[in-house]
């Protein structure tokens, strides 16, 4: 038989198992039980130390090779070549490495562990102290406001309230009582227990500490995602394959024209020199570089938006992502409970206004009205005040709630209509409260007003009801009847329908000296109804429209309730009339296969667990989506990591959930994600941009030297020729291209499908028309200066290499767009491309002209009729595509009306 929890006991047992008391633990024993349990600290997955980092940007394929060429050229002696593909690598290492580090270094100036000081008994003196240092069996003192520094049992309550939903998900703050109402072992079952992190909003108490650091339920929650372990993102998985395919083809193209060389006789070092120089020249060892530092701008376009990335490639994953899973309560909605409407059995009023700020209409049928002289809901107003224990602050221009959020709602409500609530607290003293508990789900409070005292009471209306035996019409005092009873309990059934919360107020003239609960709540007199609702978040309805819009799904899991969750999923334009809402329970009834046929019909989870919340993502990836999840409570980090990418809230997001995350939104917005999906998607389009201009480069470099290797003939470039177009008349405006403003349709394109590659077969095809064109042309100039002019082989290098770039930079306008014209080309709206083009014709100049690079490169100045000769021959790669572009708009346009543009899903 399992042993019963300890915590499921009374009080003395609890405190005699921790080895504690009342009066506290001593300094030294706590100092004792920190060194042997450990300190109150929630681990997140291993810090990533500066050495950590770097030596992840090692580990890619590219890195490999580009290594184990350098190193077979210092071999052979080749020096100076080995210490430009050296120099490339660190270039490449060192882009990486400085942009994640400053991701690293941004987060850890956002995490706002929670809590950090804690008040305890220690020695019976009561001390504040750092919440890392409360050890387990200290005696916590909670008040309102307070953050729980641990799992603890309590000892005392008093009208306590604790908001978990940073570990549940539900928005309602849990009443808590000494009671010992269920002998489970489930800790969520018991209302004698405080959790960690978790927010007092009501009330105090007094704990002894049962669980600190990873032994507190949220550190277990944090030892399930470092289980999870590291999620490859969609953009690292496409270019390391991307990478391994060319580098694959290039080698083994090497190794076939090195063992050509040796069958003809030809002298072994030569050959080899030129298998490393066909080697350099296909391997992209400059799209790490490229990729790096278009991510880096990225990052920094984001950071502007209020959006932190913690590694690089989770930028591009936005764009692909085909699901976003995201929390209800603080991420689709605001986490502040708001007064709609108020129903009396005379007039139903609507409230405007949004979250905690004190300003709005009441409309009595499309009517402005003044609440204060319509005599039902001016005492509605009353009793809402005063049956209240909560404040409205204003802090910095911003309104909060110290308190609990629904009576929150109802001092909020009364600022509205003019009504102060520390002034009717001062002039209408209390002078008696009985709290709200769940068995009478009822809150009194009486109060001396003038002479009299009232009796002021709000709670659950079906409760209520059966307390009140008059209700209130027109300012006037009647005895409740069936028909206005009935009347009341449909409203209250219609409120709930939509997902609102509903509270009953009531009151009356108490004449009896005795004030205990029997004598309070009875004969009282129905005053009227409040409908309130967490409403959605600003901007988050036009932020799902514009998901959609881009063929991606929102799917909203909570811990709230099936009803609550439909309402508002229905709201925000989640749900639809063909979609499902799945319960937590429902889905723990299904096998993987069941689950497997209604996951994509599915738009709503309600009552579910992080464990629920991880089985959602996993089928959603088993069906091949690109899943991003959003939260920022510890419920949702376990999804948060398994996620492809995992969405973390700033500003109330917990430790956890940001630890497991890859990107945070520092303001907590939900519409901040629109503009990452489209930044996301424009870094893609933009990769593949500059992927297909230095695909064209690469491949013709390559090519060009393996025909002149089997035709028998002198390479038309050195080594050093094509490292520096690799690294230079490629790289740079390759550089250029990644800062192309998106497309005016990005956001109306469906998400790519996850296991299309950089190379789409329409990118491939375009590279396979240019190839022939830039390796003949060059070809043809090389060998007409080499053989029909008998120049020197320096000269004929140089003529091609001139041609190679000239090539190289005038494609990069069709890489600029693939159906745009460059007549309707706004050229110079990236002034970025034209800059690298200067730079790079500059950089070749000197290459041809300067004395000092001549001798390194092997290159000699070129009369002005072979410049002039080059740039006719590389104008053809404008003018083939000029015509194709002609050709093919109309048919391009066609595709685009009807979904089939080549890149939508």
């Amino acid at each position: 038989m399992e042993k019963e929890p300890w915590y499921s006991y009374g009080v003395d047992y609890a405190l005699k198992k921790l080895e504690s008391s009342k009066v506290g633990l001593s300094e030294e024993e706590a100092r004792k039980r920190l060194n042997k349990l450990g300190f109150n600290k929630v681990e997140g997955k291993d810090k990533n130390s500066w050495i950590k980092i770097l030596l992840r940007q090692v580990d890619s394929f590219i890195i490999y090779v580009l290594v184990f060429a350098g190193v077979l050229s210092y071999a052979v002696g080749n020096n100076v070549e080995a210490c430009v593909i050296f120099a490339i690598i660190i270039f490449i290492i060192l882009i990486s490495f400085f942009e994640e580090y400053k991701a690293a270094r941004d987060m850890d100036a956002l995490k706002n562990l929670s809590p950090k000081m804690a008040t305890v008994l220690r020695d019976n003196v009561k001390k504040e102290i750092p919440a890392s240092d409360v050890a387990v069996g200290d005696i916590l003192l909670l008040k309102r406001g307070d953050i729980v520094a641990g799992d603890a049992r309590l000892i005392q309550a008093h009208d306590l309230r604790v908001d978990e939903s940073a570990l549940t998900g539900e928005s309602v703050p849990v009443l808590k009582t000494t009671d010992v109402i269920s002998r489970t072992a489930d800790l969520s079952m018991q209302t004698n227990v405080v959790f960690s992190s978790s927010q007092v909003t009501n009330g105090n108490g007094i704990a002894v500490v049962f669980g600190t650091g990873k032994n507190a339920e949220i550190g277990k929650i944090s030892e399930l995602i470092r289980s999870i372990g590291e999620q490859r993102t969609p953009l690292q998985k496409r270019i390391d394959k991307l990478g391994k395919k060319i580098s694959f083809v290039t080698i083994v193209l090497c190794v076939l024209m090195f063992a050509y060389g040796l069958f003809t006789g030809q002298n072994w070092q030569e050959m080899f020199i030129l298998a490393i120089a066909v080697a350099v020249s296909g391997i992209p060892e400059s799209l790490p570089t490229v990729v790096a530092v278009t991510l880096a701008i990225g990052v920094k376009k984001m950071a502007k938006q209020n959006v932190i990335i913690k590694r690089l490639p989770a930028v591009e994953t936005l764009g692909s992502t085909t699901v976003v899973c995201t929390d209800k309560t603080g991420t689709l909605t605001q986490n502040k409970m708001v007064i709609q409407n108020i129903f009396t059995t005379d007039s139903e009023v609507s409230v405007t206004g949004e979250g905690f700020i004190p300003r709005g209409f009441f409309l009595l049928e499309d009517e402005r009205i003044d609440p204060r002289k319509h005599k039902t809901i001016s005492k509605l107003l009353e009793i809402g005040v005063l049956c209240n224990n909560a404040e409205l602050l204003e802090e910095k221009d911003e309104w909060k709630i110290s308190g609990e959020s629904t009576e929150g709602a109802l001092i909020v409500l009364a600022k509205k209509a003019g009504l102060e609530r520390n002034a009717y607290h001062s002039r209408y003293p209390r002078i008696q409260e009985h709290p709200f508990d769940p068995v009478r789900k009822c809150m009194s409070a009486v109060h001396q007003v003038e002479k009299k005292k009232l009796v002021y009471t709000k709670g659950a209306p079906e409760v209520l009801l059966k307390k009140c035996d008059y209700y209130l019409f027109e300012g006037k005092i009647r005895k409740m009847t069936p028909g206005i009873l009935k009347k009341i309990l449909e409203k209250n059934s219609a409120y709930a329908s939509k997902g609102l919360r509903v509270l009953g107020l009531a009151y009356k003239e108490h004449k009896g000296s005795k004030l205990h609960i029997e004598a309070v709540e009875s004969e009282l007199v129905f005053a009227g109804l409040v409908s309130m609702r967490d409403p959605p978040a600003e901007g988050v309805k036009k932020s799902i429209e514009l998901c959609q819009q881009a063929g991606i799904k929102v799917v909203m899991i909570t811990g709230d309730n099936e009803i609550t969750a439909k309402a508002i999923a229905t709201e925000l334009g989640i749900f639809g009339q063909k979609d499902l809402v799945l319960t937590g329970a429902d889905l723990s009834k299904m096998n993987d296969l069941e689950f497997d046929h209604v996951v994509d019909k599915v738009s709503v989870y309600a009552r579910t667990t992080p464990e629920h919340k991880l089985r959602i993502v996993k089928a959603l990836q088993a069906k091949e989506h690109v899943v991003a999840m959003t939260g920022d409570g510890v419920n949702d980090a376990p999804a948060l990591k398994m996620a492809d990418i995992g969405i973390a809230m700033g500003r109330r997001g917990t430790e956890v959930a940001k630890e497991a995350s890859e990107m945070v939104l520092k303001d907590d917005n939900f519409t901040t994600i629109v503009n990452a999906v489209k930044q996301g998607r424009t870094i893609f389009e933009n990769i593949r941009k500059f992927v297909y201009y230095m695909l064209v480069c690469n491949f013709s470099e390559m090519i060009l030297i393996t025909i002149a290797v089997f035709l028998g003939t002198n390479p038309p470039l050195t080594a050093l020729m094509i490292l520096f177009m690799n690294l230079v008349t490629s790289d740079f405006p390759a550089l250029g291209l990644s800062m192309e403003k998106p497309s005016e349709n990005i956001m109306k394109q469906k998400p790519r499908n996850p296991k299309e590659g950089i190379l789409s077969n329409y990118v491939f095809l375009k590279i396979g028309e240019l190839v022939p064109i830039v390796v003949l042309g060059t070809l043809m100039l090389f060998l007409r200066e080499l053989v029909i002019n008998y120049g020197t082989l320096e000269r004929a290098q140089t003529f091609a290499f001139v041609t190679l770039v000239l090539f190289e930079l005038l494609n990069t306008f069709n890489a600029k767009s693939w159906t745009e014209s460059v007549l309707d080309m706004r050229i110079f709206d990236n002034k970025y491309i034209l800059l690298s083009i200067f730079f790079s014709i500059l950089a070749t100049a000197l290459v041809v002209f300067w004395a000092p690079a001549q001798v390194i490169f092997g290159t000699v100045a070129l009369r002005p009729v072979e410049l002039l000769t080059a740039l006719l021959m590389a104008s053809s790669v404008l003018f083939f595509t000029e015509i194709q572009k002609t050709a093919i708009a109309t048919e391009i346009k066609e595709m685009e009306a009807t979904d089939a543009y080549p890149t939508r899903r």
